[in-house]
């Protein structure tokens, strides 16, 4: 993304009184444009850093002499005003196929991707991109899905072993696997053509991919399990120990969110249908279904549409915020209170040119950021992030 400029196309507050001041660090709207017309950009994930915020993204790539197009390596970096500071676009003749979310330990940022024979690599970068180290990881481990933060500051992964095995890892920070737990897909090649073609055109075959952590001993990922992509729980033995069944690929969860009371907020999908759940119970020692968690349909959103979850505290309440694409191209931002299940706000982004959901985070001083792509000019894929202030996310909570 050579020569990125970017456009300040509104500010939006929610204060009550005209007289108050918009601070610029605190809530805008901001899109990066470029003048490459011939690529698509596709944001990841962003992290707040000590100086800014560091955006991970994709790029479609059009030449490259693979048979299947996958997705290039970039790193943007913002200030704290959201104001472009400086990029580095990783070789695509080495690395593609980068993998959210960032994962923080002390004042480092790290994602992982993978080289150009599929092997899972380990980026680490600080506040300034010009710090950016990448370690290849150990184990032979391939085509890497997901990857989410241990209790321990390690990095729990999800792979493909690119035949027929899902794997599950914890990974040091040097790179060492100490742990690989494998699962099978299935024996049907079409169980596995429908992972290469989740790298290969994301935007069409993308698949929910996630993983994470409940407790010392109790690992869950959402993946390919028994022809099913399903969200399974693990000791990371030899077997599972409960199974979420969606329904092949055409129904299961794609987004869930552990709760400090046991339960989770989830979002999902049956086919065209989407469903939430803000408090879900899930056994996680047994084998059950998510299509039992569709009791009604969220008819607004897109089918099988993007979404994340993130929990949002606010005077002593704490709150799922469920972001998902609507049927009009808008991302739409439900707060739920977990306590009750109930829906107290919804904000929406987006009016004219329609917008897609990347990843919404929470900072350190309870602003929501929100990561997504949208249309410049009708066409061009480009990244736009916005920051809601906590301000105004009170005022949205009713």
């Amino acid at each position: 993304m050579k020569n990125l400029v970017y456009a300040l196309f509104l500010l939006i507050i929610l204060a009550a009184c005209k007289d108050d001041e918009i601070d610029p660090k605190t809530s805008f709207t901001k899109i990066y444009d470029s003048f490459r017309s011939d690529q698509s950009y596709y944001p990841i994930d962003i992290v707040a850093t000590e100086t800014g915020f560091l955006v991970l993204t994709s790029q479609s790539l059009k030449n490259t002499d693979d048979d299947r197009n996958y997705s290039g390596v970039q790193l943007i970096e913002l200030d704290e005003e959201g104001n472009y500071v400086a990029e580095t676009t990783l070789n695509a003749e080495q690395y593609d196929s980068p993998i959210g979310d960032f994962m923080t330990i002390d004042d480092m940022y790290y994602f992982v991707m993978m080289d150009n024979n599929k092997r899972a690599q380990l980026a680490s970068v600080g506040s300034s991109i010009e710090s950016l180290v990448i370690t290849p990881l150990s184990n032979g481990l391939t085509w890497p899905l997901a990857a989410s933060l241990s209790t321990n500051d390690n990095i729990i992964l999800l792979s493909f072993d690119g035949t027929d095995q899902t794997i599950i890892s914890l990974v040091n920070l040097d790179g060492t696997a100490t742990t690989n737990a494998a699962y099978s897909i299935g024996t049907n090649n079409d169980i596995a053509a429908v992972i290469f073609d989740h790298f290969t055109d994301p935007e069409r075959y993308g698949l929910p991919f996630f993983c994470g952590q409940l407790s010392e001993t109790t690992y869950y990922f959402n993946g390919i399990y028994d022809h099913t992509l399903s969200l399974v729980f693990t000791n990371l033995g030899q077997n599972p120990t409960g199974v979420c069944q969606g329904q092949g690929t055409d129904g299961g969860l794609t987004a869930l969110l552990p709760l400090p009371s046991g339960g989770y907020s989830l979002f999902g999908y049956q086919f065209n249908d989407n469903f939430i759940q803000p408090n879900q119970a899930i056994a996680n020692d047994v084998v059950t279904s998510s299509i039992n968690f569709m009791n009604v349909p969220f008819s607004e959103y897109k089918s099988r549409t993007p979404a994340n979850i993130v929990s949002y505290e606010r005077n002593g309440t704490m709150y799922s915020v469920i972001a998902a694409e609507t049927q009009s191209r808008q991302i739409a931002l439900n707060v739920f209170d977990i306590a009750t299940s109930e829906s107290v706000g919804v904000l929406k982004i987006g009016n004219i040119n329609p917008y897609t959901l990347s990843s919404i985070k929470v900072d350190e001083d309870n602003n929501l950021l929100v990561l997504g792509t949208t249309l410049v000019s009708g066409r061009f894929p480009r990244v736009f992030f916005k920051k809601i202030s906590k301000k105004e996310m009170s005022d949205l909570i009713q």
